[in-house]
This record gives C-alpha cells, sequence and structure tokens, in this order.
C-alpha cells in the first residue's frame, strides 16, 4: 500500500500503471468522516490541470487491494470507507470501456488497449512525464504476467490497434519494447476522432519523441 501526500506526479504514476487497483481518496482535516474508495481508473479521480491531487491537504492511499484499504481506513485512519458510487469498487468489475467494446476487442484487450490509450492521453497533456509503456508494463496495470498478456498485444497490433517501437523477431515483439497507439486507435477517443489525418500524426510523433 502506498500513502501518498504533497508528490502528484508519484500519484499520476501509480494510478496509470496500477489499471486494476484502488484509491482512498481523502483530507488530512476529514479524514475520518470522509474516505471515499475509487478504482484506479475512476474519472472522479482522474488527473487534470487544475485538481489538487495530493496537495493542499488532499491524501491518496492506494493499493491493488481493497481490503487493505478498508484495514488502512479503520485502523490507521479511524474511519470507514464509502464506495465511490460512479465506479463502485465494492462490486465485482464486469465493466468494459464500451467506445472500445464496440469494435469487437476482447475484454483483456480493450483493457490493454485502453491503459496504453490513457497513458498516451496522460502525456500529451502534459500528466505525465514519459511514454514508454512496455508489454510487461501493461500487463502488470491489468494484474498478469508479460506471457499472459503478449497474446493480446499481438492480437491488437494485427488487428492495427497498435505498434512496437522495435521490429519484431519471428512476429515475437520485445518484452522491452515501447508499444505505441495507432491513428485506428487514437480515433476510438472523441477529441481525436475529429481530428485531421495531419494533425493526429502531429500527436503520435509527440508520443515517439523523447523528452
Amino acid at each position: 500500500m502506498l500513502i501518498i501526500i504533497n508528490e502528484d506526479a508519484v500519484y499520476v504514476s501509480w494510478i496509470s500503471r496500477h489499471r486494476q487497483g484502488f484509491v482512498v481518496d481523502g483530507t488530512l482535516k476529514t479524514m475520518r468522516k470522509h474516505l471515499m474508495l475509487h478504482r484506479a481508473r475512476c474519472s472522479a479521480i482522474k488527473p487534470h490541470r487544475r485538481a489538487r491531487l495530493t496537495t493542499a491537504g488532499h491524501i491518496k492511499a492506494c493499493s491493488v487491494d481493497a481490503v487493505e484499504l478498508a484495514a488502512w481506513a479503520q485502523e490507521q485512519a479511524g474511519g470507514v470507507l464509502t464506495a465511490c458510487r460512479e465506479c463502485h469498487p465494492d462490486q465485482e468489475d464486469f465493466t468494459i470501456d464500451r467506445s472500445l467494446a464496440k469494435h469487437g476487442l476482447t475484454r483483456l484487450g480493450a483493457e490493454a488497449l485502453s491503459y496504453v490509450l490513457e497513458l498516451a492521453v496522460m502525456y500529451l497533456d502534459g500528466e505525465e512525464s514519459r511514454f514508454e509503456p512496455t508489454i510487461q508494463d501493461i500487463g502488470a496495470s491489468v494484474g498478469k504476467t508479460a506471457a499472459q498478456i503478449a497474446p493480446a498485444i499481438h492480437r491488437l497490433i494485427e488487428d492495427g490497434y497498435l505498434e512496437s517501437g522495435a521490429p519484431a523477431a519471428a512476429n515475437v515483439v520485445p518484452l522491452t519494447a515501447t508499444i505505441y497507439p495507432t491513428p485506428k486507435s487514437l480515433r476510438t477517443i472523441p477529441a481525436f476522432g475529429e481530428m485531421f489525418p495531419e494533425s493526429l500524426d502531429a500527436e503520435l510523433k509527440k508520443l515517439r519523441s523523447k523528452l
């Protein structure tokens, strides 16, 4: 479990790499009265430029185990968690990104692609300092090993949703190669869907540029 105070960059990095995890959102002054449990990918705690994530008295407790967070809330913070009504972290997760589901992707494929796209958007918006997701990173974000996620990544590459930053040998993508979205996958995001091809290509070039 990770308790984050005054470290927005650490928080953004954690939720971008633990999509299957959970986050307790609260403030230092009202911790006992207001501790909200969210899924790590919940839009209510999604970073944006004006958000006070872990500053100004805000605190985030992060873990891949919701039970661990509930125990922390009771023992350390002296409070009880309230489940977010938007992402329902207290219920079994059967959700899948609807815009991606329309493309006939498997659940695992949609989760993997969603992770890459979210990380890309965060990088392009200046909320993430680097964009270097590998097969290992993608697997970890959805609770899978590299071997378990690799077939889904290869299928997404074959279907034109992702591409590797390194040449594949015998149709095997290196586990350390950066995985990039393609124009096809970026267009599943409304903000990119109406872009002219030239503008979309410019956004992809930003992803490939090393700061």
